[in-house]
């Protein structure tokens, strides 16, 4: 699932254009009216969000529905205006007549599914629980219904500690900056999710799911993916890395190791196994009839 709350685009506040790998080009005029469609009024050089207050919004482009033009997602985050574990967002589009127009707005933290309505990828929003939005015409649709757990052994929070995911991060080569963990030159950032820590082999031990997010790295799929398993010696090892969102499966491969789908645009995905060392592809996935022939 393509986490969404971590990815920077450095689009200035009075519209200077962000580079071709953050998003698309686009004038003064325009970003003011995607800051002011995303939720935010722009005040003294500074984004203001629906509390009133000062903010650093997130921006993001995205394409959800396949057809070569991105989306924007704008999170934000506050507590003290949000509530709960204070993440907000906005999710927009492009309308007939060329301006920004919210899709879908709600507080929760935001993240892609693999699967897909109309077209367009399905959102997963997590809240007091998750809820799987679809696309209905001309928007995004919460659900009332709680979403079913993902496929996957689920562990104890416990059960993984602030220092696993420490080490976790940084045996999938990040490094700690500034309260971020980077890799590179720090143009995209590392985290784990609280769905990222599954027992994904059956042994009642935890695997962390490390996701790496951001257009730079990553394109259009914005986002890659790092398991990481628990040494005997007590340190963590990289069992597997691709980008595209990680969806896992019920279906196993050897050693009772589930098997992962990997997401990303179009229609054909690859669902890869474990072979006793590592994943490998083993089959695809078709959302639309034809789409892996198409490739």
């Amino acid at each position: 699932m393509l986490r969404i709350t971590s990815i920077v685009a450095a689009m200035a506040l009075l519209g200077a254009s962000p580079s071709a790998a953050q998003g698309p080009k686009m004038s003064q005029a325009e970003g003011l009216q995607l800051f002011e469609a995303g939720g935010f009024k722009i005040a003294g050089g500074k984004a203001i969000n629906v509390c009133g207050t000062p903010s650093t919004p997130k921006f993001t482009f995205l394409d959800l529905n396949g057809d070569g033009s991105p989306e924007a997602v704008v999170v934000d985050k506050s507590v003290s205006c949000y509530g709960g574990a204070g993440e907000w967002f906005t999710v927009l589009a492009k309308g007939r007549d060329g301006r920004w127009r919210a899709i879908a707005r709600d507080t929760g933290a935001l993240s892609w599914e693999p699967t897909r309505t109309a077209g367009w990828l399905d959102a997963r929003v997590v809240s007091n629980c998750p809820r799987i939005w679809k696309y209905a015409g001309d928007g995004y649709v919460r659900p009332n219904a709680c979403a079913a757990e993902p496929a996957g052994k689920a562990v104890a929070a416990g059960s993984v500690t602030t220092a696993d995911k420490t080490a976790a991060l940084r045996a999938a080569g990040f490094t700690q900056r500034g309260g971020k963990w980077t890799s590179g030159e720090g143009e995209c950032e590392a985290y784990v999710e609280p769905e990222g820590v599954r027992d994904l082999n059956g042994d009642g031990k935890p695997e962390i799911m490390v996701t790496e997010s951001g257009t730079y790295c990553y394109g259009n799929t914005g986002q890659g993916f790092y398991l990481m398993t628990k040494t005997p010696a007590g340190g963590w090892r990289t069992v597997y890395q691709s980008q595209g969102i990680p969806e896992i499966q019920t279906t196993k491969g050897v050693g009772g190791w589930a098997d992962i789908e990997v997401g990303g645009p179009g229609f054909c995905f690859p669902i890869v196994r474990y072979d006793g060392k590592t994943y490998a592809l083993n089959r695809q996935k078709e959302y639309q009839a034809g789409a892996c022939a198409r490739r």
